[in-house]
């Protein structure tokens, strides 16, 4: 799969259609990108394929063009983002400060700096990860019960981005950091109190990490009702990141921002393809996704 994967991404950027969409499309439209684990040889690569083709700017940047209608981007702005705080994205530090690549990372703040594990991260099988996703949270955590999973057990191994590490990122001045809840449930699967809970206290958390205020979220999984973007909104934050896929304007929902998943390994031509939004446009006209994801309310 992965052989016609990469055959298909190159014919479609020979195609000249991810040309297309980021001269049209994308030109006045803020352009968001989603990583987690990036390897630091193809992230190197990544980073120069896409400073080539568009800016990339500080989400802090975008935000301020989302409350003041004056401020002015540049052409085919983009925000890159990391999911979840991994130990090793601290290693792509260097990396940014030689290509001066701002950087947004959205922490799990309430296992960074600790030796717990995230639930979907001792799940190894894929289907019964999938199947987790689905179901409510109190079923959920039953379930992660009865095969020895507890929030808070400690690991030998520290996989998430410890203070210090934090710290050193945010100093650089290239890296910004935003709240992804405590633990990373599905928020649309959990109570009131839990979900008001998760979005709350990881803001706290992450202010706690960081020692600078926390203005943007990100919904685990890209799932979110309305209930938990009237929690973010009372909570303080001034906008959270989805996985719907798309661009944005500045009449755009704050609380609904569009994000373009992209790899973490892999080939320039299938990273460029994603980025374009081409990838998603082909799923949604051959029928393999809709097109925008189902968002469930309580």
């Amino acid at each position: 799969m992965p052989f016609f994967s990469n055959l298909l991404s190159l014919e479609f950027r020979l195609s000249g259609f991810p040309w297309l969409l980021r001269h049209t499309l994308q030109k006045k439209k803020t352009t968001i990108l989603i990583f987690h684990q990036p390897q630091t040889a193809f992230l190197d690569r990544a980073l120069t394929a896409l400073k080539k083709r568009y800016n990339i700017i500080p989400f802090s940047q975008f935000l301020r063009s989302q409350n003041d209608k004056t401020t002015v981007l540049p052409k085919r702005p983009l925000v890159i983002t990391f999911d979840d705080g991994w130990a090793n994205n601290y290693d792509l530090l260097p990396l940014l400060e030689k290509h001066q690549a701002p950087a947004t990372i959205f922490l799990i703040a309430g296992i960074a700096d600790t030796s717990h594990h995230p639930w979907f991260y001792v799940v190894k099988e894929r289907a019964f990860k999938e199947s987790l996703k689905k179901m409510s949270d109190p079923v959920r955590m039953a379930a992660l019960k009865r095969i020895g999973f507890e929030e808070n057990q400690n690991f030998e191994e520290r996989i998430l981005l410890n203070r210090e590490e934090i710290t050193a990122m945010q100093n650089s001045g290239l890296v910004e950091f935003g709240s992804h809840t405590l633990t990373h449930p599905i928020l649309p699967g959990c109570s009131d109190s839990k979900a008001a809970k998760e979005i709350q206290l990881s803001k706290e958390k992450t202010e706690a990490l960081t020692g600078k205020p926390c203005t943007i979220f990100s919904f685990p999984n890209g799932e979110y009702s309305e209930r938990d973007i009237r929690i973010c909104k009372k909570a303080g934050y001034e906008a959270a990141v989805t996985l719907d896929a798309g661009f944005n304007a500045q009449n755009n929902d704050p609380f609904k921002l569009k994000r373009i998943s992209v790899p973490d390994n892999g080939n320039i031509s299938e990273l460029l393809v994603k980025a374009s939004g081409t990838w998603a446009l082909f799923k949604v006209l051959s029928g393999r996704q809709k097109r925008t994801r189902r968002h469930s309310g309580l």
